[in-house]
């Protein structure tokens, strides 16, 4: 016997639909019966295999143990160790008094645990420190031990003795006493273990080190490396034995399925691989949208985790909550990554999967899906087309990266798939197969919940089926065990992927460590994340709203006619059902992920393109014979668009290159295409309106008198829903579209894959250009006049000198949305400006020291005070009109190599900005000119360039390309009209930038820290390495633009966070390094900043120290104690 369904009519009415369901009729159970053996292999080896994966987290690993030691190499020099959880585990530090008197004049650091330069080292280290005679010991801002000028001398040969660990910390001076007479002890009963990147001193690095250690001079610090571990042999052996055990269970429990007596069902129709033309456009769109489409958010993190893994030795969360593993989610997803990269970085090859799960879902909705739903459903295109539809608009703007959504929708998919293949065949083997797909899924990331709802939605057809084998298999207590222990093997299997190299305890911590930093956000403020879909933002874009508007829609539809009429009609009735359980369990299951970005709702994908092709159906069968219907659902879907409209047709960072209306909602000439659109849904909804009452007035409209009649109009008439999503996907082809062709020959995603294809496989890097020296290529001022001179070689100039700056400059703030992806706002919770992110050494300041035309202003971009001039016009006290015009520079030849005339300035500068807006501020241009002979004739003047953000120094750029031909020479013209006093301007001389691209100058083998939001576009150059808890030092910081810069990733990394900046910025000093993006030369694209470790007092700039590494089997519940984290 093969599985069927059998029709129950319950009306004679012909306007009510035929319910159709599943046979529910018991097979015949009159197969072979499973032999002893098969049995005992079904129970046992379920059992086995459960009790072998459930102690997995539980059983030793071998953990690499690291350590610090102190002083290294026979010397005093510091050296640099960042640590990735910020602080050690223990640290033991013994610093002997004479050595107060070694320190020179002027110098205060006995040992440190942050460099002394850097920003308020007391605030979150450790120091041992003389003032004025003097010692004090002092963790994070805690005064623990301070002997005074008279203790000091009492105990000169004593030696302050330091231990800090997770329950307390202590410094004493053993057998010493106070005046009082009391033990010169303090103590701190709490964990405020230091924050550590190195160790630094500012005794002389040339002092006797042997003589040191002799006086007592010691550290030993024992580094928090937990999550390095790899598997001992006998978790090896219990792995291997599980999965084995798992095997041998369910092929028993495929034998015990035979009992049935039941026939094969064939998976699939006879004509289901040939290739349709439905199947041809959905194929050819997501192709072009692999080369041509955005990418998502996230890419660029996923991407460095997976990099950084092999190195690590574990898959760290990298850019935030201090490198903890991703366990329990990511796995064995983000494996796969990690395999991929070692074979290319390229991004087309990178984003296969999502490629490969596009078509899988695709073929599971027509082959096995909608077949599935029914008879008639499967043979209605406008079910087809309407999945298709919803799909591919779900599918462009959420899923074309590297985020877990697209396998999470897949796996959900198929274990919908495969608990409908257990329910129609009445076997369960089909079933066990999908609890380990819905296993897998959860484990990529917290979103595969969904695959649950499809587990439980199925669940009491499952308990039917155990049940009516109960007699057949034997009765009593082995026959429901037989069929019930291979689930307890194949649902435990994934916890091989989440403990196999990490223990319970750790696992623990790390999910107590995100739980603590955040966001986490608790299941009641699930609406956010709606919330946040109606932003003017890239979460909230115009794509995005469509999606996830049309699932809803085709999920009330749905609804409806479940409700209406026990059934969609032209589907069976309990597959619709348990579709929509899937659905609305999702959205109950989505409420418990700890974030609510708007990203997770590409996990509906699939399963929404289903509930798309049920939904036409109900619309086809409503609107057939009622024109007031088929009216009112157009105008459904009409609103549906009108509303979506109202969002920017935003994309994510580099994808929004050239695109139409990237920034703003979808208009012409200041009029918005959703008010248009709304206004003609809701004249739409008037009309059918009208028809209603027209329909009452008249009775009951005249229906189609032929079935082939029927089916073309519901065809029709169910076709909004499919022919408004066709809609919206080619809009968002022809706009990623149109920005390829835009940009050409700039950057675009569109050009990076394409490139790719030839082996050029550095995406942005490719055409980010970088000043060699930007001390070099300043041009020479005719007439014998020095460079030093060139502003104001006459002194004519009026309201400008020397010192013409403010002595700080801050970039204007900038508004960041709520619920932009992976923003943290936690430190400015109360408003959405947000200011700072200007580049490292461009927001001002003054030396001591002037430089060649009497100027004490600090210089951006390591440019030279002492040869490079500046003039400015602001002033403190009273602000006066400005002018200042320059002298003639010569102008040399015209090349390749030197595209751009650049100068460095500062100050609001009139422009038009990328878009063409004309930005306010004072007058600076260029005038091109030649000599006639007597006099200097402008021939040309051209305005900057200038992408901000202001006031802050910036390069203004003036392409050479506009150059007039005969030109021979440049001045630069300025004035200053504005007395306002944040309305200023200050500049330097023009230079002829020699410019290489990014891959020449910083090349795979240098370490960088290309923050996540860029990361997928600089695969060429490596993200920094870590490993056992201690973080190589990065040499570049990339970042993304000003904007991007400032409200995300400049929070997201940060110290607080337990991110990358809190290590990289207190070990390091930056600057910022002038950079282009090629032929796109008013695109802020980001920024470049040179990282060196920070220079003792003599100079001398830290190495990085020596780490000890011992292997120690530790137990699955062993934790060196808790790390720590700031709670609020």
């Amino acid at each position: 016997m093969s599985a069927e369904t059998s029709e129950i009519t319950r009306s004679p009415d012909p306007d009510e639909p035929v319910v159709t369901v599943d046979r529910i009729e018991r097979p015949p159970m009159d197969g072979p019966k499973p032999s002893k053996g098969v049995r005992i292999a079904a129970i046992a080896a379920g059992i086995i295999g459960f009790l072998c994966f459930v102690a997995l987290p539980f059983l030793p690993v071998v953990q690499t143990q690291s350590s610090l030691h102190w002083p290294q190499n026979d010397s005093l020099e510091s050296v640099d160790a960042p640590l990735m959880a910020q602080a050690p585990i223990s640290l033991s530090l013994d610093v002997p008094l004479s050595l107060a008197d070694e320190l020179p004049e002027g110098r205060s650091l006995l040992v440190g645990t942050l460099p002394p330069d850097s920003k308020d080292p007391t605030a979150e280290g450790l120091q041992v420190r003389r003032i004025d005679g003097s010692v004090d010991v002092v963790v994070r801002d805690r005064a623990i031990l301070t002997l005074d000028e008279d203790e000091v001398e009492a105990n000169r040969g004593g030696v302050i003795s330091i231990r800090s660990d997770h329950e307390r910390t202590e410094a004493f001076v053993e057998g010493a006493v106070d005046a009082e007479g009391e033990p010169l002890r303090g103590v701190v009963n709490e964990d405020i273990r230091p924050q550590t990147v190195g160790i630094y001193t500012s005794l002389p690095a040339d002092g006797d080190a042997a003589a040191a250690v002799a006086s007592g001079l010691n550290l030993d610090m024992e580094i928090d490396s937990r999550y390095t571990s790899k598997p001992t042999i006998i978790k090896y052996i219990v792995m291997w034995l599980g999965l084995l055990m798992a095997v041998v269970s369910l092929w028993a429990l495929r034998r015990i399925d035979k009992v049935d007596g039941s026939a094969p069902t064939p998976w699939l129709r006879k004509d289901a691989w040939q290739i349709k033309p439905l199947d041809a456009l959905v194929g050819f769109i997501l192709l072009v949208w692999h080369f041509i489409g955005a990418n998502t958010s996230d890419d660029g993190y996923i991407f460095t985790m997976a990099r950084a893994s092999d190195e690590a030795g574990y898959m760290a969360n990298y850019y935030r909550w201090f490198g903890v593993p991703e366990s329990p989610f990511g796995a064995p997803y983000y494996d796969l990554l990690a395999l991929m990269v070692k074979v290319s970085t390229a991004s087309v090859w990178m984003r296969l999967p999502a490629l490969i799960a596009a078509f899988a879902i695709w073929f599971l909705l027509s082959r096995l899906i909608i077949p599935r739903l029914g008879k008639d459903i499967a043979e209605r295109r406008v079910a087809y087309w309407s999945a298709a539809g919803v799909l591919l608009a779900f599918w462009l703007p959420y899923n074309n990266g590297l985020r877990p959504e697209p396998v999470v929708a897949l796996g959900a998919l198929l274990t919908w798939v495969f608990i409908e293949r257990a329910i129609l065949t009445r076997r369960l083997f089909p079933a066990a197969l999908g609890v380990i797909v819905a296993t897998l899924a959860p484990s990529c990331g917290p979103t595969g919940l969904m695959a649950v709802a499809a587990l439980l939605a199925g669940l009491p057809m499952l308990v039917r089926i155990v049940v009516d084998r109960h007699e057949a298999l034997g009765g009593g207590a082995k026959a429901p065990l037989m069929q019930t222990m291979p689930f307890l093997a194949a649902g435990t299997a994934i916890l091989v992927a989440v403990f196999g190299d990490q223990t319970l305890a750790t696992v623990r911590e790390s999910t107590r460590v995100r739980g603590i930093v955040g966001p986490s956000m608790p299941w009641y403020e699930e609406p956010i994340r709606y919330y946040w879909m109606i932003l003017q933002s890239v979460d909230g874009s115009f794509t995005r709203r469509f999606a996830v508007l049309a699932a809803l829609t085709a999920l009330a539809i749905t609804i409806a006619a479940l409700l209406r009429h026990r059934t969609v009609p032209g589907a069976l009735a309990a597959p619709a059902t348990r579709l929509v359980f899937m659905f609305v369990g999702t959205m109950f299951f989505l409420t418990f992920t700890p974030t609510k970005w708007t990203h997770h709702f590409g996990v509906y994908a699939g399963i929404g393109a289903a509930l798309a092709a049920l939904a036409a159906m109900a619309i086809s069968h409503w609107a057939v014979g009622s024109r007031r219907n088929q009216v009112l659902f157009a105008g459904v879907a009409i609103f549906m668009l009108a509303f979506s409209l109202m969002g920017i047709n935003g994309w994510w960072y580099v994808s929004a290159y050239g695109v139409p209306w990237f920034d703003k909602t979808v208009q012409l000439n200041g009029i918005e295409a959703g008010n248009i659109v709304m206004v003609i849904a809701v004249l739409t909804l008037a009309a059918g309106a009208v028809l209603q009452f027209v329909q009452e007035f008249r009775g009951e409209d005249r229906k189609p008198s032929t079935l082939a009649a029927r089916l073309r109009l519901g065809t029709i008439a169910a076709s909004p829903f499919a022919v408004v999503s066709f809609m919206v996907v080619i809009f968002s082809v022809l706009s990623l579209g149109k920005g390829f062709v835009s940009q050409y020959p700039a950057y675009s995603v569109g050009l990076g894959n394409i490139r790719a294809l030839t082996g050029k496989t550095c995406n942005l890097a490719e055409d980010v250009l970088m000043e060699t020296d930007p001390n070099e290529g300043y041009l020479t001022p005719v007439g014998g006049v020095s460079l030093g001179d060139s502003l104001d070689p006459e002194g004519n100039a009026r309201g400008f000198t020397p010192n013409g700056l403010p002595g700080e400059m801050t970039a204007d703030a900038v508004w960041v949305n709520d619920g932009q992806t992976n923003a943290d706002r936690s430190e400015n919770p109360d408003s959405n400006w947000v200011s700072g992110g200007e580049g490292a050494s461009t927001d001002g300041g003054f030396e001591a020291e002037a430089g060649v035309n009497g100027s004490r202003a600090t210089l951006p971009f390591g440019l030279d005070a002492k040869r490079i001039p500046v003039l400015g016009s602001y002033s403190e006290n009273v602000q006066v009109p400005g002018s200042l015009t320059t002298s003639w520079y010569e102008l040399p030849e015209r090349s390749e190599s030197h595209p751009l005339l650049v100068v460095s300035a500062a100050g609001r500068i009139h422009h038009h900005d990328i878009n063409g807006v004309r930005q306010k501020g004072q007058k600076l241009m260029a005038e091109y000119g030649r000599w006639d002979g007597e006099n200097w004739v402008t021939l040309h003047e051209a305005e900057p360039l200038d992408i901000g953000p202001a006031p802050t120094w910036r390069n203004l750029r003036f392409p050479t390309a506009d150059i007039p031909e005969e030109a021979t020479a440049v001045r630069l013209v300025a004035s200053d009209e504005n007395l306002a006093k944040d309305e200023w301007i200050a500049l330097t001389p023009p230079r002829l930038a020699e410019l290489k691209p990014m891959p020449e100058v910083i090349d795979s083998s240098v370490p960088t820290i290309p923050d996540w939001a860029v990361a997928f576009q600089f695969p060429c150059q490596r993200p920094f390495d870590h490993f056992a808890g201690v973080a190589e030092n990065p040499k570049y910081r990339i970042t993304p633009d000003r904007e991007l810069k400032v409200s995300s990733t400049d929070t997201w990394q940060s110290l607080s966070a337990g991110g990358v900046l809190g290590m990289s910025d207190a070990v390091n000093e930056s600057v910022a390094v002038p950079t282009y993006q090629k032929d796109d030369w008013n695109r802020d694209w980001g920024i470049v900043e040179a990282l060196q470790s920070r220079p003792n007092p003599d100079g001398v700039r830290p190495g990085p120290a020596v780490i000890q590494y011992e292997e120690i089997t530790r137990s699955g519940l062993w934790s060196p104690g808790p790390m720590i984290v700031k709670e609020d």
